[in-house]
């Protein structure tokens, strides 16, 4: 019986090869709307060079990507982001300088229509349209929790706090799918806990597809619906929780590890 819902991103055979080394190989993956996928495995796995070719960052030497139906291969990560896919880093990425509201604002401009003159001039269109970009600004800050930082300097921000305006950012794009970098890198174990039910209210309250990297084990058993593994490039299981949990290989090649990198 066929899958009747709506698939938001597929790869098929996405392989890559830097000289005679084989990065990924043939990796095949499904993300349906709604969804929270991880895709896990230690260090040099292939987890974020398959990240990096979802996201153009690189293009595949082998193999398809498909957002939305679309096929994406080689498309410019600017380009993606206009199309509906937003991501996050694992170290993060934040224009420190600015104030919290400047770095949710930043991330509107994907989508802004006003051009140049408009902007400077101040013409009705883009008045409106910074007025209406300042609007859900502030929505999702207030979302996220940091209504009341969007004054402050990001970099004055503690750490977890740093991780969800980054998330702001990247939802200020509108996406589709967002695409999240190991998200709780870094935290401790009470800001782990609160990334955990974030990312579940994401999901839920935004109606978001998600897909992302993690090393922490507990997060990823608790908020995935499916995950992948990755051994040396290619995929070695993948389903639910509890079928990852129970898979031999996965458990020698990886529960049983407590630090990957």
């Amino acid at each position: 019986m066929a899958d009747e819902r709506k698939l938001i991103l597929e790869t098929k055979d996405m392989s890559i090869h830097f000289g005679g080394l084989i990065a990924v190989n043939s990796f095949s993956l499904k993300v349906y709307e709604h969804e929270i996928v991880a895709i896990i495995g230690p260090n040099g796995a292939g987890k974020t060079t398959a990240f990096n070719m979802i996201t153009g960052v690189y293009t595949p030497t082998e193999g398809e990507i498909f957002l939305d139906g679309q096929k994406i291969n080689g498309i410019r990560p600017d380009i993606l982001t206009s199309h509906g896919m937003a991501r996050t880093f694992q170290n993060i990425r934040l224009f420190k300088n600015l104030t919290v509201l400047d770095n949710v604002l930043i991330g509107h401009h994907v989508h802004k229509e006003a051009g140049f003159f408009s902007t400077v001039l101040q013409l009705p269109k883009a008045a409106k349209e910074e007025e209406e970009m300042r609007k859900h600004s502030l929505e999702l800050l207030e979302f996220v929790g940091l209504l009341e930082y969007k004054d402050e300097i990001a970099s004055n921000l503690p750490y977890g706090l740093q991780r969800r305006l980054e998330i702001a950012r990247a939802l200020a794009t509108r996406p589709k799918l967002l695409l999240l970098d190991e998200p709780a890198a870094g935290m401790n174990p009470t800001e782990t806990e609160a990334l955990t039910e974030f990312i579940h209210e994401i999901r839920e309250k935004l109606n978001m597809t998600i897909l992302l990297i993690e090393h922490h084990m507990q997060l990823v058993m608790d908020i995935s619906d499916r995950i992948y593994v990755l051994e040396y490039g290619k995929e070695i299981a993948h389903g639910v929780p509890k079928e990852i949990q129970s898979n031999p290989k996965v458990i020698k090649a990886y529960l049983g590890e407590e630090d990957d990198e």
